[in-house]
């Protein structure tokens, strides 16, 4: 677990020294990064992975659970940014995604697969699949047209209405998504279509997704803050400090009372407190809202988790 730590702080450092000597080689170097795993490595893992899964009913009564959790904290993020807050419309629209937009994918279950069992990995992805579904593909575009600066102005450049550009990339990533596809194909084919050679293969996949994730992190936030959307670190505003609360204490706790009621898989419980996740950045720059506030909360949030995760696996709590 300590190595899990050790290889966030060495990523993102990587990640900003890089765009610090250069800016071109760091974006190069970050689009290889996400394309990597967007298009190889999460797709290999899901599909082997859940061709090899048996799972039951509470795999996906467990994910519509979170996902009403998220609904839940959702709103009262909504409520929390347009009263107390008065934050302006595009932070509105990324206070809500942040409070629900988590970091299931490349620190999520490189954790998972440290902590569980094949059996529970598989269900990892589960919950993966289905909350990035709703919180990014769907939910995060969503936020984008009702409350981003850019969508509003490219669709009233064209004869569309408002949010046409962000309802289209949602489709996009919808029926374009390898990560849904590649789920989709392993819980539909026979466990033969997935020899039991390609298991270690998948799970060095997913641990490979943790530099490369936390890589674009740090080129990512190195860039916000040389053209002045960023310093690091950041300042811990009112806003950044409730929204990463709601992200890490108050969703965990909606899922973890459901759990009293209903058994869940166990690494569901772990899924539910991760960080706020890089894909508010990028709905951030496709629909402008507010960037400086997303970057914040995942500076804040990933900080506040790799010290949790440091702690805990000092104390044995963790293997």
């Amino acid at each position: 677990m300590l190595a899990i730590v050790v290889a966030i702080a060495a990523s993102i450092a990587a990640g900003a020294a890089l765009e610090r000597r250069s800016n071109r080689a760091a974006h190069a170097a970050r689009s290889f990064a996400l394309r990597s795993m967007l298009w190889v490595l999460a797709p290999f893992a899901t599909y082997v992975n859940l061709a090899h899964a048996d799972l039951e009913l509470d795999a996906l009564a467990g994910g519509l659970i979170a996902i009403a959790a998220l609904g839940v904290t959702g709103v009262v993020a909504w409520q929390l940014a347009r009263g107390p807050l008065r934050l302006e419309r595009r932070s509105i629209g990324a206070y809500v995604h942040c409070s629900v937009q988590s970091n299931t994918g490349y620190l999520g279950l490189p954790l998972c697969a440290v902590l569980f069992d094949q059996h529970g990995l598989a269900q990892a992805i589960v919950y993966d699949v289905l909350i990035s579904l709703a919180t990014f593909a769907v939910g995060g575009f969503a936020l984008g047209a009702a409350f981003g600066d850019a969508a509003g102005r490219r669709a009233a450049d064209g004869a569309g209405r408002r949010g046409a550009v962000a309802l289209d990339l949602a489709r996009a990533v919808v029926l374009r998504n390898p990560i849904l596809l590649s789920a989709s194909a392993g819980l539909l084919v026979p466990e033969a279509w997935a020899p039991d050679f390609l298991l270690t293969p998948a799970k060095v996949a997913i641990f490979a997704m943790l530099p490369l994730g936390f890589l674009a992190v740090g080129v990512t936030l190195a860039d916000e803050a040389d053209d002045g959307t960023l310093r690091i670190p950041p300042p811990l505003t009112r806003a950044v400090g409730s929204v990463v609360a709601l992200r890490m204490l108050l969703m965990p706790a909606l899922f973890l009372l459901c759990t009293l009621f209903l058994d869940v898989p166990e690494p569901y419980l772990l899924l539910a407190a991760m960080p706020v996740g890089l894909n508010t950045l990028i709905v951030a720059h496709a629909t402008g809202l507010d960037l400086r506030l997303c970057a914040s909360a995942i500076t804040w949030s990933t900080s506040i988790a790799i010290v949790g995760v440091l702690a805990l696996s000092l104390t044995g709590v963790l293997g």
